[in-house]
């Protein structure tokens, strides 16, 4: 594939992951109005799967580049987020069902929940930890600050996941996975450029050395039999005349 499709790529990637950035802060304020107003937490779950679809076309995008460039870091963040996303939803999912049964059920359910929590968020972990080592290594396919933002966002991400795993803290990891996404969409910035390997500079050949110039001796001729004589000789190297 050629250097455009990759630069496509990581375009769309950064277009989406702006949407994404947006639908999560209005998610976030939402969901805390929604509290104390039922239908804005309504919209704040259609919000959610609008999220949950464009994440799908992001993790295309990033696994298409890893294709392109075969890195393997690319390669694996989709199924290390996604799989990641999956499981800690199942926790989530457990664990608000576990008030259904009995102490013992509930038990047992609450613990099987947050193991699944702590093992989907260290996955999505290594995801982000994996695109944040993309960045920090591949910095000649992108301009320096679209290079450092990547690098920043896919960090803030990967804290978030950590914060993730608390309940007082999951808010302040909410906060900076939205900051994170705004640093990650500054990849869309590439419109109209090219992401591809580094430059490699043309090695000059070395200017030829100009021949040094032949110098020719001057030569005289015996006035007694005609042969050729080197210049300032006192005598003729053929009859021995002297040509002083």
């Amino acid at each position: 594939m050629s250097s455009g499709n990759l630069n496509k790529e990581f375009v769309d990637f950064g277009n989406r992951i702006y949407v994404i950035a947006i639908l999560t802060l209005l998610n976030f304020i939402l969901s805390i109005v929604g509290i104390f107003v039922p239908l804005v937490g309504f919209v704040a779950l259609i919000f959610s799967l609008i999220i949950i679809i464009y994440f799908l076309l992001v993790l295309g995008n990033a696994n298409r580049a890893g294709q392109i460039l075969s890195n393997q870091d690319l390669l694996n963040f989709r199924p290390r987020f996604l799989w990641g996303t999956i499981i800690r939803f199942g926790g989530q999912v457990l664990i608000s069902f576990s008030t259904w049964g009995d102490l013992t059920t509930f038990l047992i359910m609450l613990l099987i929940g947050i193991a699944l929590i702590i093992i989907g968020s260290i996955l999505r972990y290594m995801a982000w930890s994996g695109l944040q080592v993309f960045f920090e290594t591949n910095t000649q396919l992108f301009p320096q600050n679209i290079s450092i933002d990547g690098s920043k966002g896919s960090k803030y991400c990967k804290y978030a996941t950590i914060l993730d795993m608390t309940i007082i803290l999951s808010i302040i990891g909410e906060i900076l996975r939205i900051f994170g996404y705004f640093k990650l969409a500054s990849t869309k910035n590439l419109a109209g450029t090219s992401a591809q390997p580094a430059y490699q500079p043309t090695v000059s050949q070395p200017a030829p050395t100009p021949a040094a110039p032949v110098t020719t001796t001057a030569s005289n001729f015996c006035p007694n039999c005609g042969s050729p004589t080197v210049s300032g000789a006192k005598y003729c190297p053929n009859c021995g005349s002297d040509l002083s």
